[in-house]
């Protein structure tokens, strides 16, 4: 090799050398995709990370036809179809509605690999579209990026620069297959937006100029004018330019949605017959609801979109998180995971797990109803993660013990009154609180149940920080909240932590059972500090019930004289936030007499706790017909609802209203910490299949019906009933199978868990009958009530 060749290979070498050593070679180290701007509900973002730096991109769309012109926040009132979402985002769709004619604007997208997105708009009248790209995380117009528009390609391409890299910049291309009819770009997008509804048409704001953070295309689109589109990340501008064109071939992306529509529909839980739909509106509810919260990098239903938007782009509240999760684990788990994770994360040293926290403050002073053992025990049962368990439990049991713990100057924090039960409150101190802190709302807040008449005449105590009445509903909580931890220590090896707790619901429970139950009245009822019950019923009267407190004559009481009676409780819709008979009733505002997803799940718990299965039956079908009516008709999910059905006034797509959803489908099946493996519906007048839910390892297809009650484990018939019965601790042994059945008549069982053989069948503990398995089928009688039933291969 000549002396030039030498130098020129050296040269090359160090060149490499340079590049490796101080500048990585350009690769996306993490890319998350999805409608996670709160402010755009039908839109995409690439969040996405590269040279340990962030890197974000997003479009949204916008429509006009007339004069009117809609985008960003402005989508979430005329949103008209809430659809599929699948949680990894393979396929998603959803619409709006745009004025003056109430045309409909149909948006589809897929995931289909890491980097690229494609999608299809749909308008079933002739309307003017824009696709606009923009940076959601920049403060400072297009300082962190810029965005171009590609005419000739009806493309807009954008790219992202990185500090201390030199070289590479990430880059974003949006194309559309129609031609365009406009475009421009702009400082950002809120300049776009105004452009548009300033003169109807994009118009370029300072073109040329480095702070072009946004841009626009504007296309038709009609009846027979499908507009198809692709959005990709990469390195490389021709790259992205010729996969985005080999996309848009003509059928290419009608194909790949009519494919990713099919599969997820196939792989998702679904309810037909008896609570059709149920399934899928929780999931499609839940999962458009998916923000991303930077702080803690993690992607989960955000409460909602709305409240998201007002602060700081993602919001948690403490109960509303833990029951997100619950309704999340129906379908994925990392969403499940990560929304346990966003609020445990927000604890404060003391232990107190915020009423909420969001891009924009928290609570430090107040918590809420202290449901989350129970929601982690349910969910571990349903999808098996060792490693949550793990995770959350030493900050479960940090904020159970805070409740009554010693504040520092020997004052419990929510024991004004140091009689062993609680109060809610709100903590005085200097660090900023979201709405303010020490006073009578804050500790109402902390209730859940803001403006609820339970609190009209109750008192702040500044000295102890609480308000003067120990709270039934509450206590409840807690009690079920020590008895959960304790069957979450058992799991872990945690022996001992298990006997105190256990040892700690075992007191409440005694101190509830013996200070706030009234017998005068046969109902749990809130006490203030100087003996007076407090007549005020709520849902919350009925905890006892969930939280396994109530005897079998008390829960008898409460449910026929309160729970059924409709001078109460009992109506078309249940049940209201107070009783139908009390003054505050009336006033059908908010917690004031509304009907709220979390409070009717609870009661419903309860029910089924006590074996109530002909009243939990009717009350799930309330549940869902409440829920079904507006969400028909307005793919509404609310956030609480008038007594007499329709949206109460508050958010309209507000994740937890779905659990009126998983009241109904827990008829089907459910893991509970009581009854184990429970399924079936007690005389149903009508039958429906609940298919492809988790539970325990296992995927089971529920059937019910007056005259069948049918449970498939992974895809094998194993036990059939030819009525409609409710089997409770259902547990397969390597060679028995025990549970407990509840049949309105005789009648007539048969098991499917043994190849062959002959059975021992003892009902109640007694007899020896005999048996026979035949086909793979053993069936066997069982007299009308409430049995246990065991059967062992000999």
């Amino acid at each position: 090799m000549n002396l030039w060749l030498r130098l020129l290979f050296l040269a090359l070498l160090i060149s490499m050398g340079s590049w490796c050593f101080g500048q990585a070679l350009p690769a996306f180290q993490s890319v998350q995709v999805g409608a996670f701007d709160a402010e755009a509900w039908n839109g995409v973002v690439f969040l996405t990370r590269a040279f340990n730096q962030p890197s974000v991109f997003a479009m949204r769309v916008g429509s006009q036809r007339g004069g009117d012109f809609l985008d960003g926040n402005q989508i979430f009132d005329a949103v008209s179809q809430v659809g599929p979402h699948a949680p990894d985002g393979s396929y998603c769709r959803m619409a709006w509605r745009q004025p003056p004619a109430e045309s409909q604007v149909i948006l589809e997208w897929s995931r289909i690999n890491q980097t690229t997105v494609v999608g299809r708009l749909t308008t079933s009248t002739a309307a003017r579209l824009v696709l606009e790209t923009y940076f959601p995380d920049s403060a400072n117009w297009g300082s962190q990026g810029l965005y171009r528009v590609d005419t000739h390609n009806q493309s807009i391409l954008g790219q992202r620069f990185f500090d201390q890299v030199y070289g590479p910049t990430a880059r974003f291309i949006v194309m559309v297959d129609r031609p365009l009819i406009g475009s421009g770009v702009f400082p950002s997008v809120v300049q776009l937006g105004e452009n548009m509804h300033g003169s109807g048409r994009l118009t370029s704001s300072l073109a040329g100029q480095p702070n072009d953070g946004a841009a626009g295309i504007e296309f038709t689109a009609g009846k027979a004018e499908t507009a198809h589109f692709v959005a990709a990340i990469g390195w490389h501008k021709n790259t992205l330019l010729r996969q985005a064109r080999d996309l848009l071939e003509a059928g290419k992306i009608d194909s790949i949605l009519r494919e990713k529509s099919a599969a997820y529909a196939e792989r998702r839980p679904t309810a037909t017959g008896l609570f059709s739909g149920a399934a899928h509106a929780i999931g499609n509810s839940m999962f458009w609801n998916s923000l991303y919260a930077p702080s803690d990098n993690l992607v989960f239903p955000s409460i909602s979109r709305h409240w998201a938007h007002g602060w700081g782009g993602w919001v948690v509240g403490e109960w509303d998180c833990f029951f997100g999760a619950l309704l999340t684990s129906l379908e994925d788990t990392a969403q499940t995971e990560a929304g346990i994770k966003a609020i445990l994360l927000a604890q404060t040293s003391s232990g107190l797990v915020p009423n909420m926290a969001s891009g924009a403050g928290t609570t430090p002073d107040r918590s809420e109803p202290p449901v989350g053992a129970y929601c982690v025990w349910k969910i571990y049962q349903r999808l098996g993660d060792r490693s949550l368990l793990e995770w959350a439990y030493p900050r479960l049991k940090k904020w159970h013990e805070r409740w009554s713990g010693n504040r520092g100057d020997g004052q419990p924090w929510r024991d004004g009154n140091r009689d062993g039960l609680l109060e809610w409150g709100s903590d005085r101190g200097s660090e900023s609180s979201v709405g303010g802190r020490g006073f009578l709302q804050a500790a109402k807040w902390e209730s859940g149940m803001d403006d609820s008449p339970m609190w009209d005449h109750t008192i702040y105590d500044p000295h102890t920080y609480t308000m003067d009445l120990d709270d039934v509903g509450l206590n409840s909580l807690y009690a079920l909240d020590a008895e959960c931890l304790s069957k979450i220590a058992l799991i872990l090896g945690k022996d001992e932590d298990a006997r105190q707790l256990a040892a700690e619901y075992a007191r409440v429970k005694n101190l509830v059972q013996t200070k706030l139950w009234n017998p005068a009245a046969g109902i749990y009822e809130n006490r203030y500090w100087d003996g007076r019950f407090s007549k005020r019923l709520s849902p919350t009267n009925f905890y006892p019930l969930f939280a396994g407190i109530a005897t079998q004559d008390q829960a008898r009481r409460m449910v026929t004289e309160h729970l059924l009676n409709t001078s109460e409780f009992w109506g078309k819709y249940v049940i209201p936030t107070i009783a139908r008979d009390d003054p505050a009733f009336a006033d059908q505002f908010y917690w004031r007499g509304d009907i709220w997803g979390p409070t009717n799940y609870m009661v419903y718990e309860g029910l089924q706790r006590y074996h109530f299965d002909q009243v939990a039956l009717e009350y799930a079908e309330k549940n869902y017909d409440l829920y079904m009516a507006d969400w028909k008709r307005n793919q509404h999910d609310d956030e609480q609802y008038h007594a007499w059905g329709g949206n109460g006034g508050g958010d309209t797509h507000y994740t937890w209203g779905a659990l009126l959803c998983l009241v109904a489908l827990e008829q089907y099946i459910d893991v509970n910490p009581w009854d184990g493996l429970r399924f079936g519906a007690l005389n149903p007048l009508a039958g429906g299949e609940f298919q492809g839910v988790k539970w325990q390892r296992h995927v089971y297809d529920v059937s019910i019906a007056p005259a069948l009650t049918k449970l498939v484990r992974d895809g094998v018939v194993r036990f059939q009933a030819d009525r409609g019965v409710v089997v409770r601790d259902y547990i397969l042994g390597t060679s028995a199978v025990s549970f407990t059945i509840h049949t309105g008549k005789a009648v007539r069982v048969t098991t499917e868990e043994f190849a062959s053989g002959s059975l021992r069948l003892e009902i109640d503990g007694r007899g020896t009958t005999q048996v026979a398995v035949q086909n793979g089928q053993a069936s066997f009688s069982v007299p009308a009530g409430e049995h246990d039933v065991r059967l062992e291969k000999r």
